[in-house]
């Protein structure tokens, strides 16, 4: 309810006519924890006394909130789409890390390893940890910094209506909030394999081994350890440190003898092949130091560092040329991955917080952060001139094939359609350096207002490097290198306004964004490569500072949140949300080491951010206190998204291929989501949506493709976007059993102290575009198919559906102290597959005998003069994950 009530300087309060019932009551006091008391009975004629005590803290009003009783299942006061997970949440779900638990949301569709919030593009969302951005721009990936899900304190995924504090997302933000120690020492350990050595060629078996490390608590040794060194510090010192390791040779079941990591390689702690012993190799860490100075001061320092090493051609989805997002196991050259190039992506973070409490009504929060990621793909650490072009070994007796249109050209017939020799066909390296200063600062304003504004400034420092084809010349047949330095920042304010019965959130966010010396360079350089009417753009569009030029974009957002009863409320928002553009649309190409080939993309620097306008309603329904209802509805509106065009500069006398903000996008939708708990053991959620999402392309290289004739021109209205799954639904419950409490299930009594979780989920397929019967081929009655040329059913059909089950299994045993357990983990459970490279003609994963497109080869229909197509019908990654069993081994106290 909005009943409520301020003490006076005794802590006296009281609350008048409030309906007999069952509540949650919050007492909330700046520079304290917020107290939720839950299961508070009022009686009919009868008053409630409630005695309760305040903690201190020095974190912003509402972020450290104590729980008595159970866990509120729903906030009232919220007036955006807000699902937040505690440790406890994440404990009980079967995920590995941070990315996995963002995608278990609903409204997210996890496809080709990126993740899609409400139908927004992979690189469209903000990823944060501890409240600073960790988002590598350069590899489109979208999430940077990944860690370990045991290392998490929460998980919070804003899909809608998020307030004036967040930017630079048009879709969704994620933020991510890493443990610190406390007053208890905790010690966390883990082991989990699949195979254990002897099991590696099992079907159920990835050959995959888990290792984990926790430990925290107040400052080490008893809190002697600095008074010995002479360092003597006031308040208390806490400490927590995470060590996490993820190694698997995945379920291709194809392999490299040895991954090389150059960037591992570089450092002086390991060599090249020491942190990348398997073909799919995770690893990060964490060391946090907080000082509680005194009750109204606070420090934090925190380290956080990601490394992955694979093979995986989607760990980079910024490329110079259109690669189709498929997924990224490197099929064409599965019997040749030693010579095929190793991906390495390291994310690094080094933050210091500082938190004061002005007074009883007013606190601040100042963040201090560098980010730094770099990616490198290339083989055994060789640069590009050490690269040779890849061969597909002729069959032997060799066949020739002749043009029929020029008979003085002779063409040797390939192999069975797998580089024999030979290395990948692009070398790239880019490095990010993200330093960034942010502010908040937070009043209380009598008992209406609650006040924040901030600030924040960002500067970058980026290099890109990527070459196609370098066995060819110099520097390959193609090329990227630029290094520039943008900085950009905003200005907010917003005022949540608290009436009887109405809360009301307003807020406004002011972003600037200077793209650069390098863009500011372009521009002025008349001998450069810019499409006509590009300079005078960038010049109306932008201000100047400094000598450097700018832009701003003012955004207005707006939420309520109304109870309708005591038991119901509506919640509706609206706000303008805005993305800057990939650093290659703004930049690729416009330096002076650019090739001339054919359908060359460059960059525009005179183009603007990427803009949404979402508007979501909102109901929740409280049935019990265990019991709850959430219903969303949502529109969103994306303009300026980025696309290519032919251009012609009339100055040189050139033509070539650009970005432009051309594009247009919009999603609709409607989610559900319930949640339930019975007594102390069980927990259920059961969500689901329905949405779609349309646009004019599904890609920035539409404009590239048609100038390569790979595609008719698009059409005027809206198609499916690529990543559209219409329908989702997912089941997560979770079962938990005290020690020494056996209570009976179906008239039997269980056994005690054991924990099982168990997670259902179903999608519609992906999308695909429809074919069309061209001939039945006589020689061997072999249908041919084409795709349809109407680019207006472009992505038109759904693909067949995924659905799979996950389940694990706890038993823990208490000895000593100690807590040891032992689980079993089935991903999987039903070894369900899930087609994720769709053959257009049957809807389906690629098989033997299929009908297939025009120009793709058939086992079934053998063609002398091609070779087995690549997704075509032996590629293992044509479906997702087969059935994985786990068992794992864990210590902690």
């Amino acid at each position: 309810t909005y009943f409520g009530a301020s003490s006076d300087v005794d802590g006296f309060f009281v609350i008048p006519d409030v309906d007999p019932g069952e509540y949650e009551l919050e007492i909330s006091y700046i520079g304290y924890k917020v107290i939720v008391q839950t299961g508070v009975r009022v009686e009919a004629g009868q008053a409630t006394n409630l005695d309760l005590e305040l903690e201190s803290s020095v974190l912003a009003l509402g972020q450290e909130i104590e729980v008595i009783g159970e866990k509120p299942l729903m906030d009232i006061e919220e007036t955006s789409t807000v699902r937040s997970m505690g440790s406890e949440d994440i404990n009980q779900r079967i995920a590995e890390d941070a990315l996995e638990l963002v995608s278990q949301q609903v409204g997210i569709v996890a496809q080709d390893d990126g993740l899609h919030i409400r139908g927004g593009r992979s690189h469209e969302s903000q990823y944060m940890l501890d409240g600073i951005s960790v988002q590598d721009p350069m590899s489109g990936t979208g999430f940077g910094l990944n860690l370990s899900a045991n290392s998490l304190e929460e998980v919070e995924v804003i899909t809608g209506g998020y307030k004036a504090e967040y930017g630079q997302a048009t879709s969704g933000v994620v933020n991510v909030r890493t443990k610190s120690g406390s007053d208890q020492y905790e010690a966390f350990l883990l082991y989990k394999s699949d195979n254990f050595g002897f099991l590696n060629n099992e079907d159920f078996s990835f050959n995959a081994d888990n290792f984990e490390f926790n430990f925290g608590g107040p400052e080490p040794i008893t809190g002697k350890f600095l008074p010995a060194m002479g360092i003597d510090l006031p308040g208390d010192l806490y400490f927590f440190i995470n060590l996490y390791g993820m190694i698997s040779d995945d379920y291709t079941k194809s392999t490299a003898n040895q991954l090389y990591s150059s960037i591992t390689a570089a450092s002086n702690l390991f060599t090249g092949t020491s942190l990348s012993p398997r073909q799919n190799n995770q690893w990060s860490g964490i060391a946090k130091l907080k000082w509680k100075i005194d009750p109204t001061h606070q420090l934090t320092f925190a380290y956080n560092r990601s490394l992955f090493v694979n093979q995986n051609t989607r760990s980079l989805q910024t490329n110079l040329e259109y690669v189709e997002p498929l997924p990224g196991f490197p099929y064409d050259y599965s019997k040749n991955l030693d010579n095929f190039n190793t991906y390495s992506h390291d994310n690094e973070q080094v933050s210091l917080t500082w938190n004061q409490t002005l007074n009883p009504k007013s606190f601040y929060e100042i963040r201090i952060s560098r980010y730094y990621a770099h990616l490198r793909s290339d083989w055994q650490g060789k640069l590009w001139n050490e690269y040779t072009m890849p061969v597909d070994v002729a069959r032997l007796p060799v066949d020739y094939f002749t043009f029929a249109t020029d008979s003085s050209k002779i063409r040797v017939i390939p192999g069975d359609g797998f580089y024999d020799y030979g290395n990948s066909n692009n070398w790239h390296d880019h490095f990010v350096e993200w330093y960034t200063f942010r502010t908040d600062f937070t009043s209380k304003i009598g008992a209406i207002h609650t006040f924040k504004t901030g600030f924040e400034l960002a500067f970058k420092d980026m290099q890109m490097v990527d070459i196609l084809e370098p066995w060819i010349g110099i520097i390959g047949t193609s090329q990227d290198v630029y290094r520039v330095q943008p900085a950009e920042g905003a200005l907010y304010v917003q005022d949540d306004i608290r009436f009887e019965g109405f809360i009301l959130n307003a807020g406004l966010r002011l972003d600037y964004w200077f793209p650069g010396k390098y863009a500011d360079d372009a521009v002025k350089d008349t001998s450069n490569v810019l499409a006509d009417g590009v300079r005078q753009k960038y010049m109306d569009e932008t201000y100047e500072l400094f000598g450097r030029r700018y832009k701003l974009r003012l955004m207005p957002r707006v939420g309520v949140s109304h109870p309708i009863s005591n038991n119901l409320m509506l919640y509706f928002n609206y706000g303008h949300f805005s993305k800057q553009p990939k650093p290659q649309f703004l930049y690729a190409k416009l330096g002076p080491t650019s090739s001339k080939s054919a359908y060359q993309k460059y960059g525009n620097p005179a183009l603007n951010p990427e803009t949404s306008v979402k508007y979501e309603l909102g109901l929740r329904v409280q049935f019990t206190t265990n019991d709850v209802l959430h219903i969303t509805t949502y529109y969103k509106d994306i303009f300026d998204y980025v696309q290519t065009i032919p251009f012609v500069s009339s100055k040189r006398g050139f033509s070539g291929i650009t970005y432009t903000n051309l594009d247009y996008a919009r999603s609709r939708g409607i989610e559900a989501e319930y949640k339930t708990r019975i007594g102390k053991y069980f927990f259920g959620d059961l969500s689901g949506s329905y949405s779609i999402t349309t646009t004019k392309s599904s890609s920035a290289d539409v404009g590239y493709l048609i100038a390569q004739q790979q595609l008719d021109e698009p059409p005027i209205k809206e198609t499916y976007a690529r990543w559209d799954r219409p329908w989702q639904v997912a089941l997560n419950l979770a079962f938990r059993v005290p020690p020494n409490e056996h209570p009976s299930l179906f008239g039997l009594k269980l056994f005690s102290n054991w924990d099982a979780s168990l997670r259902f989920f179903a999608q519609a397929g992906k999308r695909y575009t429809p074919t069309e019967l061209g001939y039945i081929r006589q020689a061997d009655g072999r249908p041919m198919y084409n795709y349809v040329t109407d680019q207006t059913r472009a992505n038109e059909l759904v693909g067949e559906s995924w659905s799979w089950v996950d389940f694990r299994f706890i038993k823990n045993f208490d000895v000593w102290g100690m807590r040891y357990s032992i689980q079993l983990e089935i991903r999987n459970l039903f070894n369900q597959k899930n087609p994720q490279i769709i053959n257009p003609v049957t809807g389906t994963a690629y098989e033997t005998g299929d009908g297939v497109l025009s120009g793709w080869n058939d086992p079934v229909y053998p063609d002398r003069f091609y070779p087995i197509s690549s997704p075509f019908p032996y590629n293992p990654a044509r479906y997702r994950a087969p059935r994985q069993i786990l068992v794992g081994f864990s210590a902690q106290f």
